[in-house]
């Protein structure tokens, strides 16, 4: 069974902005979903956070272009009023809203692993939390 991989928003930008030195390895995991070898998830939020970080470096239609190719090789997990109330929740474990709903939202589609850069951001995760180097190590697939 390939993996469900939740990328967090910094690897979407990582890959959609060329940012080096983080290019490389975010090209390489969403080559691994190009290649049917895993699923990528990424919250609704994070097409909205990327678009406001690329939207001055871009026109509006490069950076459409851009977005759409991107959602044709991702699956988009809703950031829905469930998981923006788990988000706002005084039981949330998470000091940074934004990471709890994405943790909440990879948690409402079942996802195996959270990629992310920011890794002690997700330290008290309920999935196993990796950086895109670390899974690309990895003996998952």
């Amino acid at each position: 069974m390939k993996p469900k991989l939740f990328v967090d928003t910094n690897v979407m930008v990582d890959l959609l902005a060329h940012r080096a030195p983080f290019y490389e390895a975010a090209k390489q995991l969403f080559s691994l979903a190009d290649m049917n070898k895993c699923t990528i998830v990424v919250a609704a939020l994070s097409f909205s956070t990327t678009a406001y970080l690329l939207e001055r470096k871009l026109t509006y239609e490069e950076l459409s272009l851009i977005l759409r190719q991107f959602a044709s090789i991702v699956e988009i997990a809703s950031v829905d009023e469930r998981v923006v109330r788990k988000s706002l929740s005084t039981t949330s474990r998470f000091r940074d809203i934004e990471d709890a709903m994405q943790h909440y939202a990879a948690m409402q589609v079942g996802c195996d692993f959270i990629i992310t850069r920011n890794v002690k951001d997700f330290t008290l995760s309920d999935i196993p939390i990796c950086t895109p180097d670390e899974f690309l190590n990895s003996t998952v697939l």
